[in-house]
């Protein structure tokens, strides 16, 4: 908490390009003593991997650079490459080469009609049977076991900053979060009939929680939770919860900062997107390709949604401070950006209050000299000589979950922090002073 000030960084999805994204807004927040006051951290997807590694090993001999060190080299491990070399996923491989060598057999046979009844019979196994065939989000939660959090279970997640993991549920269209003390969605705190649907969060492994946030629709299986899990065994027969990607509902995880009465709701906050600039692409020649764009499209609208709300309605109703760091912004647009807010009433008086602004240049509004006062106040040129100029090296890392390069981990590590300590600046200035 700043200056009885509720703190709370949300970190978004997309793969191990969030992970790494984040890992340069947690190494700014860190350098400017920011870190260790955060109250909760409200995480999707990506954001989740990197947000609950920290806050497990927040604590570790050699602090944060430690961790920064450790979070990097899991980081060139590749999630997928081990999926693929998985006994599951040889066994399907083998089943899947049996099953095409027996239609091709029976073919050249008098009893060529078998192929027909194996080719439907195989189709119909796989559609009726494709996530207890290959249960892809089992095995990656054992991989993100392995790797990122050794057996850990919800409980032994901090209260103090306090996690807040993003998955989206299907059953009920709301969020279902994870937490160290309890995990579940609205809908079945406050059910239309009946007693409230608790869970017992203290067993529930965190790599399961991961899995679940980044349970990316279409490619992995739907997360389920087990009886074990309930308080009540009879509210077994009541709900079946099916948690997929955090990032349907919310992928930047601010909603749960901002949402009035919820537990993890703060005062200032400041938000890490890893979320990348939507390329032109008018390729549709199959319905795999336009599904993906499609879904893609969708989770941008999302997007757009949720930073109105969040950024200029919150503005309007003089709530929270915001502080947004995109990996589709560039520096040298976030002053000029500032100040066109500045201009339609769109920054909170008490940021600009902070920012002791004379009067002379506000009014009448001198767009050019608030722009150069702001870049003296923020040590703008000096932000800017940092830029190591392969933002666009950044930008082109896929949200996906095989292993990163160096050269990949630096340029997200260095585009994110510069634009943390800028727009925190700007944005936050609470928690600067």
């Amino acid at each position: 908490m700043i200056k009885n000030k509720k703190f709370g960084l949300a970190l978004s999805g997309g793969g191990y390009r969030a992970s790494a994204y984040h890992l340069g807004t947690l190494r700014k927040l860190n350098e400017l003593g920011l870190l260790d006051k955060v109250d909760v951290f409200s995480t999707v997807s990506g954001g989740s991997i990197v947000g609950t590694d920290y806050v497990l090993n927040k604590g570790i001999s050699g602090g944060y650079s430690q961790f920064e060190k450790d979070h990097i080299s899991r980081l060139k491990q590749s999630v997928i490459g081990k999926l693929l070399r998985s006994f599951t996923f040889f066994l399907i491989a083998l089943g899947l080469i049996i099953w095409l060598g027996a239609i091709i057999f029976f073919q050249f046979t008098c009893i060529c009609w078998i192929s027909l009844i194996l080719i439907v019979a195989g189709i119909w196994f796989i559609i009726s049977r494709q996530f207890s065939i290959f249960p892809v989000s089992r095995i990656i939660e054992g991989i993100y076991n392995k790797i990122f959090f050794h057996g850990k279970t919800l409980s032994d997640l901090p209260d103090q900053p306090m996690m807040a993991i993003n998955s989206t549920n299907l059953e009920t269209g709301r969020p279902f979060t994870f937490s160290g003390n309890r995990m579940g969605d609205s809908t079945y705190d406050f059910p239309e009939k009946g007693e409230p649907i608790k869970f017992d969060a203290d067993h529930f492994p965190v790599a399961r929680s991961v899995m679940a946030s980044s349970c990316v629709p279409f490619a992995f299986t739907p997360v389920q939770i087990a009886g074990k899990f309930f308080r009540n065994p009879a509210d077994v027969k009541r709900v079946r919860p099916a948690l997929i990607d955090g990032g349907v509902y919310d992928n930047q995880g601010i909603h749960k900062l901002n949402q009035e009465k919820s537990t993890y709701a703060c005062d200032v906050i400041v938000v890490s997107d890893a979320g990348n600039k939507m390329d032109n692409d008018s390729r549709a020649n199959n319905v795999v390709v336009l599904l993906s764009r499609t879904c893609n499209l969708f989770m941008n609208r999302i997007k757009k949604f949720e930073m109105t709300d969040n950024l200029y309605h919150n503005v309007m109703l003089k709530k929270k401070e915001v502080a947004y760091i995109s990996l589709g912004w560039d520096l040298e647009n976030c002053i000029s950006g500032f100040v066109t807010n500045l201009s339609q009433g769109l920054v909170l008086p008490e940021v600009v209050s902070a920012h002791n602004i004379p009067q002379n240049i506000l009014n009448p509004f001198n767009e050019a000299e608030i722009i150069k006062y702001l870049e003296d106040r923020t040590g703008y040129n000096k932000i800017l000589a940092r830029d190591q100029g392969n933002r666009e090296v950044a930008r082109a890392v896929s949200t996906n979950l095989t292993a990163l390069s160096d050269k990949k981990i630096n340029a997200l590590i260095n585009h994110s922090e510069l634009m943390t300590e800028l727009q925190v600046k700007l944005y936050c200035p609470t928690l600067v002073g």
